[in-house]
């Protein structure tokens, strides 16, 4: 038996099952195994990821974390803007550090790719990076390059009441970002216009992330 709905992503819902684990579950048709398999390893390289106790098709039971989101924490002011953009890039960069998994490419590390405010944490343990269904190796421009886009998407909608702190954290994330975040910005503009299945215009967040790296 599950218990009541705690968050809903894109893709997937998390349900409470006890004071210590939840249940992610899929909205469509998933095999989880390589997603559990990428957290596992990250987490035994000590990145902040949170624990899988059971994994079955589309199902997870994972760690229960407390504490909000990054984005909540950035909403009440318990976290700043600053602080938050020094953080995701500090992610990032950890990630980026780490040996990928064996059989990867030479030179390719291992990406997230959907690391943003609303896939962090802010736990008692500190940030823990949530959501790996698109973890996979590769370049690490491609991983930077998304966050911005994403945090851009934010900034340049002028009727979200959060355009203009998501402006300066994209500033303040591109000044921190490991990498060349904007090397392969046509190319990430590309993954994420996938990600949303041709949803949402990206030309003016694109725009927005060149912007700002300036």
């Amino acid at each position: 038996m599950t218990g009541p709905l705690l968050a809903s992503g894109r893709e997937a819902d998390v349900y409470a099952l006890d004071d210590r684990r939840v249940l992610r579950r899929y909205r469509r048709e998933a095999d989880v195994t390589g997603e559990v398999a990428a957290m596992r390893y990250l987490a035994g390289l000590g990145y902040p990821v949170p624990a899988v106790y059971e994994a079955a098709g589309p199902d997870m039971v994972m760690e229960r974390l407390d504490g909000p989101t990054m984005a909540e924490a950035f909403g009440t002011g318990a976290l700043g803007i600053e602080e938050g953009a020094a953080g995701l890039a500090d992610l990032l960069r950890e990630l980026h550090e780490l040996p990928p998994w064996p059989g990867a490419a030479a030179g390719s590390r291992i990406l997230h790719l959907d690391l943003h405010p609303e896939n962090v944490i802010m736990s008692s343990r500190g940030p823990v990076v949530i959501d790996w269904c698109n973890a996979r190796a590769g370049d690490p421009d491609l991983d930077t390059g998304l966050t911005a886009l994403i945090l851009a998407q934010v900034a340049a909608d002028p009727e979200h009441a959060q355009a203009g702190p998501a402006e300066l954290a994209l500033t303040a994330f591109l000044r921190r970002a490991p990498g060349a975040p904007t090397r392969l910005l046509d190319e990430v503009v590309r993954f994420r216009d996938r990600q949303l299945d041709g949803t949402e215009p990206l030309d003016r967040a694109a725009e927005k992330v060149l912007s700002c790296a300036r």
